[in-house]
């Protein structure tokens, strides 16, 4: 209790309360429950401001939505970059995944989105973190192979787009997370070398000239997690949630239920809550994204629905371990599988709708808003509370989404 109070609070509590007899103690108590009281109608006083861009500008493909973008906000600029989706056929089906490389910035004063500049490849499933002198864009995946390369993202009216090499990765990462605070920058977790991954890497754009290598976070390896970063008391914590493990030769499929904190002064991590909202139910973060919210809050938007997937992705994975099946028996019965998961409406697959709130202070969950547009996977987020956008993305597995949402949080 006393770590969520403030300096004045415990200023209070040392110097104003006698501590001693009934009438100390139950000064304290009053003053504990007023203090959490308080945290609970900030929480409560956050209310979300949600405008949905037009799709005007979007041409060929990119019409149908992209999944997995990068994306930068600079200077109220929102450029939007690369992503991937299933134009034609689903994957089941003999779809091929396509791979963009155009640049897109959303022009406000023409309300369209118009084409600036190209990726030097066609690329997606990486990270997008602000700087302070800009966005960096890191890692990713091609049609053919995991990316280590990272750039910085620079724009101006005046200057037009300018992508400048950064220092790559130690080793190629797809489908991990990013997070950033000040000039420190993190990624965690996806595929490391093409493998599921617990590593982590840091980066302090101020003054370092490559990546370090952070300890791996506990448990199994998790792909597509979430990542955050808040300063406090003098240190930094990094927070990573969600994500799953597909398995492996040795271990099942598994779906991430904890939160974990690292502190980069300490560097050691911490299991510190559960995924479970205010039911005690446990809910998935695999495929959200998350914002830090006044160096304490992270809110969460989207990810997939924990007990289908992990339901879906352990009966795939011991469809391919029956040793019973011949080759085309066990082939025949995945695409029985598939086609009967990837052909049912949206609202089967039930992503979350609810944007999930982290108090790292109190450890507790709350739900700041439930709307349907946040029932996402894949999608991007890039801003500040202040403004923030909420890109494309699926709304169910292979079916894309060209929306694009503008949010603000704002406190009464």
């Amino acid at each position: 209790m006393y770590k969520s109070l403030t300096k004045s609070t415990l200023s209070l509590l040392h110097h104003s309360i006698p501590l001693g007899g009934v009438r100390g103690r139950l000064a304290l108590v009053f003053l504990l429950a007023l203090t959490s009281c308080t945290e609970t109608q900030k929480e409560q006083s956050m209310k979300m401001n949600i405008t949905v861009l037009t799709t005007q500008g979007l041409e060929g493909d990119l019409q149908k939505g992209v999944s997995a973008a990068y994306a930068a906000l600079i200077d109220d600029n929102l450029l939007v970059a690369g992503g991937c989706n299933f134009p034609d056929k689903l994957g089941f089906e003999g779809g091929k995944k396509v791979f963009y490389d155009e640049i897109l910035l959303f022009n406000k004063t023409q309300n369209q989105w118009q084409t600036i500049g190209k990726l030097l490849e066609a690329a997606a499933y990486g990270a997008s973190v602000a700087i302070p002198d800009g966005y960096l864009w890191i890692g990713g995946q091609t049609a053919t192979n995991s990316l280590a390369n990272c750039y910085k993202v620079q724009y101006s009216k005046e200057k037009a787009l300018t992508l400048t090499d950064f220092p790559a990765l130690p080793e190629p990462l797809d489908n991990f997370a990013g997070a950033s605070v000040g000039s420190k920058v993190f990624v965690a977790g996806g595929n490391a070398s093409g493998k599921a991954s617990n590593k982590v890497f840091y980066i302090d754009v101020a003054t370092d000239k490559e990546w370090k290598q952070l300890p791996d976070f506990s448990g199994d390896a998790r792909v597509q997690p979430v990542l955050a970063a808040i300063e406090k008391d003098n240190d930094t914590l990094l927070y990573v949630l969600g994500g799953f493990f597909g398995g492996d030769a040795t271990k099942t499929p598994t779906m991430s239920e904890k939160v974990l904190a690292f502190s980069l002064k300490q560097q050691q991590w911490h299991e510190v809550a559960l995924q479970e909202n205010p039911n005690k139910e446990i809910f998935s973060l695999t495929g959200a994204t998350a914002l830090a919210i006044d160096n304490r809050y992270i809110a969460c938007f989207g990810g997939v629905n924990h007990s289908l997937f992990i339901n879906t992705i352990t009966d795939l994975y011991h469809l391919g371990k029956d040793t019973s099946l011949t080759d085309e028996q066990r082939k025949q019965k995945n695409y029985d599988y598939m086609s009967h998961y990837m052909t049912q409406p949206i609202a089967y697959y039930k992503f979350n709708q609810e944007c999930y709130l982290f108090d790292t202070h109190t450890k507790q969950w709350s739900v700041l808003d439930t709307q349907p547009d946040f029932a996402r996977a894949g999608a991007t987020l890039v801003g500040t509370p202040s403004e923030f956008y909420l890109i494309q993305g699926e709304l169910k597995p292979g079916v894309r989404s060209p929306k694009t949402y503008k949010l603000k949080i704002l406190s009464n």
